[in-house]
């Protein structure tokens, strides 16, 4: 029988290489940072798994042996320090005096350079009572750090990307919206007289109404959450602030038979300002105010205003359900309703509070808020407090808010003639229907040549233009309404529609004089503009 041309191992050195293969295999198969050290401290090969190689940015030494000194340049010296006791022979070293030799431990810790350093366990190898090598894992803790680490991070990056895009992707969102509401609009003109159709038309216009409101609140939190959103800070009066927004809301709060009383301490009546963005500030007051009426049913509502550490303190009580301690955290997430399992959209969203802290962050202005179930809560926004006198020279003024029906009587529009511009076939035929049943007049167009073609038939320039902010190409509304004005030497009216809030856009349309809605907007809302057009011959600004 012919005889093997390999050498057989002495059982010793078999005994080594199966003890490091097996350490190699566990090595590798582990899914925490893991390496393997052969041989002493000094000479030592390492073998890395993928999650430890891949931490070190060294993929290679997941797929063979490496020296301690090129896997860790300049780390290595510490870790051989480390993993030096663990060398300890037992049974040959003796200390002066003939004495035991130190114990052997168990185990020994490595801090590994990384950013963040990674702590490793290590324990020695034995064959033959030897130790040949060492394998060394992440602690649990490490490890169990590490991954919520990545895991937090991954949810970030995903929430990023996905604000991004919403944010984004507003305008082409809000189109289908916009081309929805403008069509029933028409529809709901046309079908004047027929109950039923009438009937089911408000139907509809409920329908579209809770879609719309659900979009605006996602796309604004993607909005905040995208960074997008820059508060224009300026001196605010908080009375002013205050006062109107009560005479906003008191409405709402006597429909439900509620009373929505204010108070402002007489020493800050005209004298308490702040700085912040009086638009985003208004907002956090109004979802606060809008909370409070949706949940509660009897009492009333308190808009209040104090001092407290050298800040203003603005605060809103109810008597309503009251929120537990352990869910006055949660209630500003996302969709988190307590009183609304069944996901009733007329109930709210579960979107207000969620937008509430985003721009309390944005506006450095801290939100808490106090409860007791059955009792009540209130929640309070605290904002900087100015110096007696500073600011009130220059403190924003806060808009009037019109009373329901007030206002002047409409102004008909019979033969007012619009430039009409939308690349959107679906909005622009909306537009032209409602433009229509109005009366009007209308010149229609897609894109710049379109216009040019339109108003090429024109004997004089047209009453207004009305037009989308986003065209095709690198075309704006902005030039479509600098070209018109320029061709009729005229400053014509112009209203500009659009789904973004990018404030670089809203300061190019203010120098413009342009008027802005927002999509989707009701027509009642572009009816107003142009009845304001037909009467004073300009927009609203």
């Amino acid at each position: 029988m012919p005889r093997s041309s390999a050498t057989p191992l002495p059982p010793t050195d078999q005994r080594h290489r199966e003890c490091l293969d097996n350490a190699r295999r566990v090595c590798a198969a582990g899914t925490v940072p893991a390496m393997l050290v052969i041989g002493g401290p000094d000479i030592a090969a390492v073998r890395c798994n993928e999650a430890l190689a891949a931490l070190l940015n060294r993929p290679r030494a997941a797929t063979r042996d490496e020296s301690g000194h090129g896997l860790l340049p300049g780390g290595w010296p510490a870790v051989a320090e480390a993993l030096r006791p663990l060398y300890v022979d037992e049974g040959e070293a003796k200390t002066e005096g003939g004495a035991a030799a130190p114990l052997r431990p168990d185990v020994a810790l490595l801090r590994l350079p990384t950013e963040p350093p990674v702590t490793l366990r290590a324990a020695p190898l034995l064959a033959d009572g030897r130790v040949v090598g060492v394998l060394a894992t992440a602690t649990l803790d490490d490890a169990i750090a590490r991954m919520a680490e990545t895991m937090r991070a991954e949810v970030e990056r995903t929430t990023a990307a996905r604000s991004r895009f919403l944010a984004s992707a507003s305008h082409d969102l809000r189109q289908p919206f916009q081309a929805m509401r403008l069509f029933l609009d028409a529809l709901t003109t046309q079908v004047d007289g027929n109950a039923r159709a009438t009937r089911t038309a408000g139907m509809l216009a409920n329908a579209m109404t809770a879609g719309e409101r659900l979009l605006n609140a996602l796309l604004d939190i993607s909005t905040l959450d995208a960074g997008t959103v820059e508060a224009d800070l300026q001196a605010v009066s908080l009375d002013a602030l205050l006062q109107s927004l009560a005479e906003e809301f008191r409405p709402q709060a006597e429909e439900k038979g509620l009373r929505l009383r204010i108070h402002v301490p007489a020493d800050a009546a005209g004298r308490a300002f702040t700085r912040s963005d009086p638009v985003l500030l208004g907002r956090i007051v109004r979802n606060l105010l809008a909370n409070a009426i949706r949940y509660t049913q009897r009492g009333g509502i308190l808009l209040g205003l104090r001092k407290r550490d050298g800040r203003w303190r603005i605060e809103v009580w109810d008597t309503g359900f009251g929120i537990p301690p352990d869910k006055q955290d949660v209630i500003f997430d996302e969709f988190h309703q307590l009183t609304n399992p069944s996901r009733d959209p007329t109930r709210g969203l579960g979107l207000g509070l969620a937008i509430v802290r985003r721009l309390s962050v944005l506006l450095n202005a801290p939100i808490d808020v106090q409860s007791r179930s059955g009792r009540g809560s209130v929640f309070a926004v605290t904002v900087e407090r100015l110096a007696d006198g500073e600011g009130a020279a220059d403190a924003a003024a806060v808009p009037a808010v019109p009373a329901d029906g007030g206002g002047a009587a409409g102004v008909p529009l019979d033969g007012m003639r619009i430039l009409v511009v939308d690349d959107d076939s679906m909005v622009l035929s909306g537009l032209l229907l409602t433009l229509e049943s109005w009366g009007c007049a209308f010149v229609p167009a897609a894109n710049m040549r379109e216009v040019f073609a339109a108003v090429d038939g024109l004997e004089g320039p047209p009453d207004a233009i009305l037009t989308d902010l986003r065209l095709p190409g690198k075309v704006s509304g902005f030039d479509v309404i600098d070209r018109v004005r320029k061709l009729f030497r005229a400053d014509i009216p112009a209203v500009v529609l659009t789904g973004e809030t990018a404030p670089e856009s809203l300061l190019e349309g203010q120098r413009r004089g342009c008027a802005f809605l927002h999509k989707p907007l009701h027509p009642d809302e572009l009816r107003r503009v142009l009845e304001e057009v037909r009467r004073n011959g300009k927009t609203a600004g």
